[in-house]
């Protein structure tokens, strides 16, 4: 009689902080970058009724979890800027053109999606996991909150990606 290996072949375990996050759009991001979590996802099921019991099948909808980032804040707020820029441009607070533009140089029309790349390493810092999270784009830039009377902390702010998929 066999039995199934009860030891794993990979004996080295998942580290939280072995990890980097590029997002196209704003490549200097990736430094600042402290947490991020992989989102889980859902498939829908359907319920068949029979005459003997209600059978639970597979659906063919995926809905994917939230990518939410937390990340550092430089002095010039720079990564923050361009997050604030990204969303104010796609939801245009001040006109009616809400179709989503965003505007570059000379007023040249720009992709409003990026993707980005979730590269998780092994514990000895060598890319092993490439997650890439396709049109991705910000829709919540978290709070930044000065504060004279606690001692002096690095801000860091929150950031919210929805995005197409991952895979």
């Amino acid at each position: 009689m066999s039995t199934l290996p009860i030891v794993p072949f990979n004996k080295s375990f998942l580290s939280n902080n072995k990890f980097d996050f590029v997002l196209k759009r704003i490549p200097n991001f990736t430094f600042l970058v402290q947490s991020v979590n992989l989102p889980g996802l859902t498939l829908a099921s359907t319920a068949i009724n029979t005459p003997f019991s209600t059978i639970s099948v597979p659906g063919n909808q995926i809905t994917f979890g939230t990518l939410s980032l937390t990340f550092l804040v430089d002095e010039d707020m720079q990564a923050w800027y361009e997050l604030y820029d990204w969303i104010v441009q796609l939801g245009n607070p001040t006109g009616y053109d809400k179709i989503g533009r965003l505007t570059g140089p000379e007023g040249s029309t720009i992709n409003p999606l990026s993707d980005a790349t979730l590269y998780v390493k092994t514990n000895s810092n060598n890319p092993n996991i490439k997650v890439v999270f396709k049109d991705v784009y910000p829709v919540e830039l978290g709070e930044l909150p000065f504060n004279s009377t606690s001692s002096q902390e690095f801000l860091t702010s929150t950031v919210t990606f929805a995005y197409t998929y991952y895979k």
